[in-house]
């Protein structure tokens, strides 16, 4: 029901905002708005100020407690410890040294133990009676008992009718003892300490907080002892807290006040304020109309150097920016795709949305190059292999004429200035060695015959690993020491293994003043898995023929 509630008021509320915003005029709301803002905005700082200044207070009274219980804690601590000096005092006075020294007997007299304890004992009486009346504060007051049980109470200078007996008083909501209690702390604290605990307080009758500082003297076993209730301390705060309230009070008193007054003043400045400004809004309001309309709007003649004067030159500038945006489009339209395009800013979505256009269609017209481009170099490719491969065919039956044509007709395809194949010379097993078969320098055959061993140089290195080697700028007279060409010097070079059945059976090497594209070296490399396999039939059938002609 009252989520229903709720919701019926805040649709209300929308219902009534809605029906000003809509009916009244400008003039009409700027005042009535503003007054609102104005209250709302008072009502807010008065709010937090208000706030601001309880919390402020609440923590004042929050550390005015603790230094008012600090240095009550002080004042026991204090009191406590002159007891304790008077005790001591009387103590060490009441021996037999003590009683020569205050009573004038000479070193020579005797004295007996009975005459000492008797002094001793009138010495300690008088002392405790001084303690006795000894009064701080409203309601303070001191108390002795034993620190072992069952803690016969000594002096209590409030009810001294406890004296000479043993007692039992329970804190607060427990069993325990408070004598234990006492107790407890001195053992905890190294013979004195502060205890916080509730009890029962005569005088109105209630359980209270109360604050003790006790303090062992341990050649007597007394437990020395003081303590007060913390009520006054809450009445101390309940005046702060009755001033605090006050103060608010005043505050929110004084922040209705100037409110009023600042409404007053807001809505009489604003209704004569008002038709200065719904005038030229007015004239905005109407070109507005008009550009929406799709018509042609002529720039207005409106000279203000206010927000209103802003808002014509923005309207100036969207009135530039349509003409801007027709003539691209076209442009565009026209197909001319380089048109220069100036966007209005860098949030111009208008222009910024034309101008992916016109990258749209540079990139489908880029894209329809690539595509040109990607069927040229695969028909680029399957001509190659094509051709090729009736050069494999063809000299499929020898491994020393075939391997020069093929790469004669290779370098010329790949725009490659060097090359050279080796085949795997393995008929001596214990010469094992890569055989130069053939070289093409500058598109010219050299018949060079070389051989190199698994390792040696680039050749050898391609041949052990079965990976390419494709490498770039190549320093001087690198190919004349590492590769198997000579002493050429290209700065390109690509080296691949002729492997078949994962069996290396030679190299081939292939070197250029320029660089080898993606499509090429996947072009080398087909060519050459057609020209490992042309090799091993080759070597399959010398097998064949040899051993026919051994039969």
């Amino acid at each position: 029901m009252r989520v229903k509630i709720f919701y019926f008021k805040k649709n209300a509320l929308y219902c009534i905002v809605f029906c000003i915003d809509t009916i009244m005029k400008l003039k009409t709301k700027l005042p009535l708005f503003t007054s609102v803002t104005v209250l709302t905005s008072i009502l807010l700082i008065a709010l937090y100020s208000i706030n601001s200044f309880r919390t402020n207070a609440e923590e004042d009274i929050q550390k005015f407690r603790s230094d008012e219980t600090e240095m009550l804690t002080k004042q026991l601590k204090d009191i406590v410890n002159i007891a304790y000096a008077m005790i001591d005092h009387s103590y060490h006075s009441s021996n037999e040294v003590g009683v020569r020294e205050n009573y004038g007997f000479d070193q020579t007299d005797t004295i007996e133990d009975e005459v000492v304890k008797k002094i001793a004992m009138n010495t300690l009486k008088i002392t405790l009676e001084n303690l006795r009346v000894l009064r701080y504060g409203v309601d303070g007051y001191l108390w002795i008992n034993e620190y072992d049980p069952p803690y016969v109470v000594v002096m209590h200078a409030s009810m001294p009718n406890l004296e000479g007996d043993p007692h039992v008083f329970y804190v607060g909501d427990t069993d325990e003892n408070v004598y234990d209690a006492y107790a407890d702390c001195i053992r905890a604290n190294n013979g004195e300490g502060i205890l916080k605990y509730q009890f029962y307080k005569p005088e109105t009758g209630e359980w209270l907080n109360k604050i003790s500082f006790i303090k062992l003297y341990e050649p007597l076993g007394w437990v020395i002892g003081t303590g007060v209730y913390e009520d006054y301390i809450d009445e101390l705060v309940a005046d702060k807290t009755e001033a605090l309230n006050n103060r608010i009070s005043t505050l929110v008193e004084f922040t209705i006040i100037i409110g009023v007054l600042l409404i007053l003043i807001a809505t009489v400045v604003l209704y004569y304020f008002g038709n200065s400004i719904t005038q030229p809004i007015k004239m905005i309001e109407t070109q507005l109309y008009q550009m929406s309309q799709g018509l042609v709007v002529k720039k207005l003649t409106l000279n203000r150097s206010d927000e209103i004067g802003q808002m014509k030159k923005s309207l100036d500038a969207l009135i530039d920016g349509f003409a801007s945006y027709a003539g691209f489009a076209r442009q565009i339209g026209m197909g001319n795709l380089d048109s220069e395009f100036t966007l209005l800013s860098n949030k111009d979505n208008l222009g910024n949305s034309l101008l992916d256009m016109r990258e749209s269609l540079r990139k489908a017209q880029a894209e329809e190059e690539r595509r040109k481009e990607e069927n040229r170099r695969r028909q680029w490719a399957a001509e190659g292999l094509a051709v090729l491969g009736d050069i494999i065919r063809m000299g499929s039956g020898s491994e020393t004429q075939m391997p020069s044509e093929l790469l004669k007709k290779l370098s010329e395809y790949v725009n490659a200035q060097m090359g050279g194949i080796f085949v795997l010379n393995d008929r001596d097993k214990d010469d094992v060695f890569l055989e130069q078969v053939a070289t093409i320098a500058y598109q010219k055959s050299k018949y060079v015959k070389r051989k190199l061993y698994p390792g040696d140089g680039l050749v050898g290195q391609c041949y052990l690993e079965k990976e390419k080697i494709y490498m770039t700028k190549l320093p001087e007279k690198y190919i004349e020491l590492h590769s198997g060409l000579g002493d050429a010097n290209p700065q390109n070079l690509l080296l691949v293994p002729l492997i078949m059945e994962e069996k290396v059976l030679g190299v081939l090497e292939i070197a250029s003043t320029h660089i080898f594209q993606d499509y090429q070296v996947d072009f080398i490399e087909r060519v050459s898995q057609s020209l490992a396999i042309a090799i091993a039939s080759s070597r399959i059938t010398s097998t064949v023929s040899l051993e026919a002609e051994a039969i």
